[in-house]
């Protein structure tokens, strides 16, 4: 094992938790398919595995009752349910139990008790008179307003050191004398410890203790929650051992003290576990001592389990620290989102996959190491325990490394009726079942509704804390589903396993588009094809959708009849489908609802500009489009109306088309305009939103470039609008459509700029030919600048060999018009290209 490092910086939350800050949350990361909390004992839940906080799990609902609460209920010998006891000790205002005990009943509870309990119970509910009048001074710090709505007003909370130090002991001493219950005698022992504390009175906080709560030797709750005190006083005179001691004293015993008690201890390196160990006598006291050299490492931690395993095989901490490297495993092997990176092709595909990152080294063999090392300890834990636990935990570390059929065995052999195990039993046989599919069949799918309907019905199926937070079990299932139907070529189904059918706006690839549409056009659905068939619902009309995107993509194919015959079956759109968000005051919640699109926007498909068919005066995404863009005279063609409809401009296009057959002025200015609506709505123009089913040409993954002879997308399409999946523009496009008004115009400014504009989509050419052939050189590689300055020189080189045909010719023979002169100005690349 690995040498451990410590370090003082982490005292607090424990080296485990040193990747958690404020807008980091480590424990989205993953599907938390091992449900950690099945261990028995539950006031070790705090310290199950997270990167997120300081202990797990949330604080204020703990599975484990409070020892304190439970210990007030049995002297008031069950009269009080757990809740009401609760209340009595910690809500209910010291002003309702003084009106107890004058016999006024103030407080429904105390109605309900009636007078004579004060009599029955007199020391104790003097106790509580007294704890509570000290509780807001019970503290280090300075004077602070605490508001509850428990509480009837704000509690004003102050240092220990407020109150007069000899009355507070005095009384206090007096009390303890006088009382005759011997647990309601060690209350006030503990508060004497306490008040000495607080005030850093820490030698009279030890001496208190040994003079007041040794001689009662009453290990009860109370005993600890004072030894802990001790502990603290202890350590403020520097006494780091003794601290340490009995603070672990007060970890192994109290209940609710654990993480106070650990947070305390002072564990900065070897030599601090090494003393606790060596006062160690009992095998348990020993197995907590190496559960916090495990908890506090990076190392592997299977090595001191081992050592666990040797003193008690049943070790309640055993279990707690295997739960925690199962999780720990889970990390590298179900991830939310799996990347893929440049050699992705060459592995095995199939989820969940073994990720290459782990916790226990830099290397991937030392995380293969943990694997086999976990397995094996499980294993062989599991043939000499009874508990049901290590039977689970070898099944699941089995199905991990993709042993269906063993960990399907191990389940099914497994004895027990324990509810949390049950549970736990059924959840991993439907994973077993669903995962170890070698393909997704429609008899499998009826399979699945029909045996887990009740699971895939339900929202909350991660066995975690906040069901609303965390990924959960159904959301694991719907990847692994998402990437069998990828592997096997139903991208339609794949894709609706993680997204609804509005998400294709975000980059309307079209052949994904024609294998959602082919799936929502599919007669008799499986039944679980019906369940992903919901997710149709939130588009309006489907039908319309789908024509859109199609008619787009004939646009850009510049098959102008081929979208018109889309387009006219489009009459239904009622706009891209987008959300707005907003805050409700009134309910303090986020509220989100459909955009509304207002009379003369753009939508999708309504209301585009004329100025579609002008060209750029400069390249500004974010300038209005008057400023960004120039008007051509369209004066000869009066079927261009100042505002179209998408089947209105693809009908214009079709005139235009039809006009460019010709040979006139008309035809050259129609074949001109033609070529600047394909080059405007490419990723270079400023209306490069229009065909691609987005609303305003802002930056966005659909309008960069990107290598198309390398999809994003090799596992499933979740996440689909993070990357862009777009098919690439075909700028030849353009390019013909100028060829011809060149061939055909003898105005020689006319052609200077039908030059230009011929060299812009030449240059997305380029764009597209640079990112397929972007080798980036690794920063960290010695030869970088050497490297990073040949690859420079490759670009430029075949940049201008083979993409500046048309600067070359706008140069030669077209540098004494107006418009080449004005370009050197205006256009950087131009200027640049014709100053060689």
């Amino acid at each position: 094992m690995k040498k451990l490092i410590f370090s003082a910086a982490v005292l607090f939350l424990g080296l485990q938790n040193s990747k958690a800050c404020a807008w980091y949350d480590p424990d989205f990361e993953y599907f938390g398919l091992f449900t950690q909390e099945m261990i028995h004992n539950k006031t070790y839940e705090p310290f199950l595995l997270t990167y997120s906080n300081a202990f797990y799990g949330d604080t204020s609902k703990r599975n484990a009752p409070d020892e304190n609460i439970e210990s007030w209920q049995k002297y008031f010998k069950n009269t009080l349910s757990y809740d009401e006891t609760d209340a009595f000790v910690k809500v209910i205002d010291i002003k309702h139990l003084n009106n107890l005990k004058k016999g006024v009943l103030t407080h429904d509870l105390f109605k309900k008790l009636g007078k004579d309990f004060y009599k029955n119970y007199k020391e104790g509910i003097d106790y509580l008179i007294e704890a509570k009048y000290l509780e807001p001074n019970m503290r280090f710090g300075e004077e602070t307003i605490f508001k509850n709505n428990d509480y009837d007003h704000p509690i004003t909370l102050k240092s220990a050191s407020s109150l007069n130090y000899a009355k507070t002991i005095s009384a206090l001493t007096s009390l303890y004398k006088a009382a005759k219950n011997p647990e309601i005698k060690l209350r006030y022992a503990y508060q004497l410890v306490r008040f000495n504390h607080y005030t850093k009175n820490y030698k009279q906080a030890i001496s208190a203790f040994n003079k007041y709560v040794t001689p009662l030797k009453k290990d009860t709750p109370i005993y600890w929650y004072a030894l802990d005190q001790k502990a603290g006083a202890e350590r403020g005179l520097g006494k780091l051992d003794d601290a340490n001691w009995n603070f672990f004293q007060v970890f192994m015993h109290s209940r609710n003290k654990k993480e106070s008690a650990y947070s305390s201890m002072f564990l900065a390196n070897e030599k601090n576990f090494e003393t606790i160990l060596k006062k160690a006598k009992t095998p348990e006291e020993q197995n907590m001592a190496y559960f916090l050299l495990a908890y506090n490492g990076f190392s592997n931690p299977v090595p001191i389990m081992e050592k666990m395993y040797a003193n008690n095989v049943d070790s309640e901490i055993l279990k707690v620290l295997t739960a925690r490297a199962i999780n720990e495993l889970e990390r590298s092997y179900l991830p939310i989102y799996v990347n893929c990176d440049k050699d992705c092709d060459k592995k095995e595909n199939r989820l969940p996959l073994f990720s290459s990152y782990n916790y226990y080294g830099d290397e991937n063999e030392a995380g293969k190491d943990f694997v086999k090392d976990l397995a094996q300890f499980v294993e062989k834990t599991k043939a000499k325990s009874t508990d049901e636990f290590w039977q689970i935990s070898d099944a699941y570390v089995k199905f991990l490394n993709k042993d269906y059929n063993s960990s399907l065995t191990v389940l099914n052999q497994i004895k027990t009726s324990d509810k949390e195990y049950l549970a736990e039993i059924e959840k991993m046989k439907m994973l077993n079942d669903i995962v170890s599919q070698p393909k997704i069949t429609a008899e499998f799918e009826e399979k699945m509704m029909q045996k887990y309907s009740s699971f895939f019905n339900d929202e909350k199926t991660r066995a975690k804390y906040d069901w609303e937070v965390y990924p959960t079990t159904k959301e694991f299932i719907f990847d692994i589903l998402a990437n069998r139907y990828f592997l096997q070529g139903e991208d339609g189904k794949s894709f609706l396993m993680n997204n609804k059918l509005s998400d294709l706006q975000y980059n309307p690839n079209e052949k994904l588009v024609k294998s959602v549409d082919a799936f929502y056009k599919k007669a008799n659905k499986t039944s679980f094809e019906k369940f992903i068939a919901k997710n149709f619902d939130d588009v309006g009309n489907p039908d319309a959708f789908f024509n859109v995107i199609y008619g787009d993509k004939a646009m850009r194919n510049a098959d102008f009849a081929l979208a018109k015959s889309f387009y006219e079956k489009a009459n239904a759109f009622k706009g891209i489908p987008r959300l707005s968000y907003d805050w409700d005051d009134a309910s303090d919640k986020s509220i989100t609802k459909p955009v509304a699109y207002a009379v003369g926007e753009y939508n999708g498909f309504n209301n585009i500009s004329s100025l579609i068919f002008g060209h750029n005066v400069w390249e500004s995404f974010g300038s209005k489009p008057e400023e960004s863009m120039k008007a051509e005279n369209t004066s000869a063609f009066s079927f261009i109306k100042p505002k179209m409809n998408k089947l209105e401009l693809a009908d214009v296009l079709l005139q235009l088309q039809k006009i460019g057959a010709g040979k006139d002025e008309k035809a050259i200015k129609a074949n001109q305009l033609i070529g600047n609506l394909l080059y405007n709505t490419s990723v270079l123009g400023y209306y490069r939103e229009v065909f691609v089913m987005d609303i305003d040409n802002s930056n966005g993954p659909k309008f960069q470039f990107w290598n198309v002879d390398n999809p994003p997308f090799h596992y499933y399409y979740k996440n689909y609008s993070f990357k862009s999946f777009v098919d690439a523009d075909n700028f030849d496009l353009e390019i013909n459509y100028y060829q011809k008004a060149l061939n055909l115009s003898k105005d020689r400014e006319q052609k200077a700029r039908i030059l230009f504009q011929m060299a812009s989509a030449e240059q997305g050419k380029y764009y597209q030919w640079e990112m397929k052939n972007d080798e980036t050189v690794d920063y960290n590689d010695p030869k970088y600048d050497e490297k990073e300055k040949n690859r420079q020189a490759f670009w430029d080189k075949t940049k201008n060999e083979k993409y500046r045909t048309y600067f070359a010719e706008l140069k030669k023979n077209y540098s004494d018009t107006k418009t080449a002169k004005d370009l050197q100005t205006s256009c950087l690349y131009y200027g640049y290209y014709s100053s060689k």
